[in-house]
């Protein structure tokens, strides 16, 4: 199964270990999803330092709500480790729209994540982000950030 242009976008956008596995993952998933008459996307995928940022700064010193806890260096995505999928219906983001149905299909797709060796949000101890994988890496992310090099990839392999 060929997955849908913004995963691939998205996905192409990570870590070089990390791709495989997301992309198994979300395959594997949109087949699920595909059961249901929803869509599965990823919706992001790397994010900059400065990106990281904007986004922590929303809701505290910049108009809008909060969206994310993390600063910059403190997220996977920083470090190219993570995706966020969305659900989708027709075109239509369910996650704001339809945030139980959104809901049910995260934990549904959840149960796959350890097969492809990703963590899911939705188990976190601290914060509750269904739409959230990662790549289960042995590092944590005080580690990742002694071993960021600028323009390079975090060697975790």
């Amino acid at each position: 199964m060929s997955l849908d242009p913004r995963s691939e976008k998205n996905i192409a956008t990570c870590h070089p270990s990390a791709q495989g596995p997301f992309r198994a993952f979300v395959a594997e998933a949109q087949a699920l999803a595909a059961k249901k008459g929803l869509e599965y996307k990823v919706i992001c995928g790397l994010r900059s330092w400065e990106e990281q940022e904007r986004l922590y700064a929303q809701g505290r010193t910049a108009p809008g709500k909060i969206v994310t806890k993390a600063r910059p260096g403190s997220s996977m995505h920083n470090f190219g480790l993570a995706i966020d999928m969305g659900v989708f219906r027709a075109g239509k983001y369910l996650d704001d729209d339809e945030p139980k149905t959104a809901d049910d299909f995260h934990q549904e797709a959840a149960k796959l994540a350890t097969k492809y060796n990703l963590r899911w949000g939705g188990h976190f101890s601290t914060i509750y982000d269904a739409p959230h994988y990662e790549l289960d890496v042995p590092f944590t992310l005080a580690q990742l950030r002694e071993l960021r090099a600028p323009g390079k990839w975090v060697p975790i392999a």
